[in-house]
């Protein structure tokens, strides 16, 4: 995830006007984010989500008249530009001033999806190739969180019990 953030940092620090990068999976996840102002976590999470739903439902618009690839949406707004590009199996959104240099910005924007890609390919070719290693390890460590859980669960449940009987002396 390192190599990831680097890319997305690249693009804030070198693309003059961009104020924040956003990466999310196709189902909305946000998958990480930085920015050049504080911001609300929530914000975040919502710009993935809605920046996912609107370049898929743009790319679906382009299939139905019959055109290929997505590879940017750019919205353009009076206070700045939402620029969106498909990055596999993810989407990147960066947001921008309206002084930002377009043509800069989806060079930088498109390349960075390139690289992003196939860092993300890389690692599902893997988690493929150990997936059901991986899943029975998963299964595993779920099943000791709830085996912990219940004993918790068990414990506070006697803990209660006793305080309750404490109450009455």
């Amino acid at each position: 995830m390192d190599e990831i953030l680097d890319i997305c940092h690249n693009i804030l620090v070198q693309t003059p006007g961009v104020s924040r990068v956003i990466l999310a999976d196709k189902t909305g996840l946000t998958l990480a984010n930085l920015s050049r102002f504080d911001f609300d976590l929530r914000d975040v999470e919502v710009m993935g989500a809605i920046s996912s739903a609107v370049y898929l439902a743009s790319e679906q618009q382009g299939a139905n008249v019959g055109f290929t690839e997505m590879t940017m949406l750019v919205a353009e707004f009076k206070g700045g530009k939402i620029m969106v590009a498909s990055c596999g199996s993810a989407v990147l959104c960066v947001i921008t001033d309206n002084d930002v240099a377009l043509g800069m910005a989806r060079m930088t924007i498109n390349q960075a999806a390139k690289q992003i890609e196939e860092i993300l390919a890389k690692r599902i070719d893997l988690s493929e190739s150990f997936g059901s290693t991986l899943e029975s390890q998963i299964i595993d460590d779920i099943e000791k969180i709830d085996d912990e859980s219940l004993e918790e669960d068990e414990f506070l449940t006697d803990l209660q019990t006793a305080l309750k009987e404490l109450e009455h002396f």
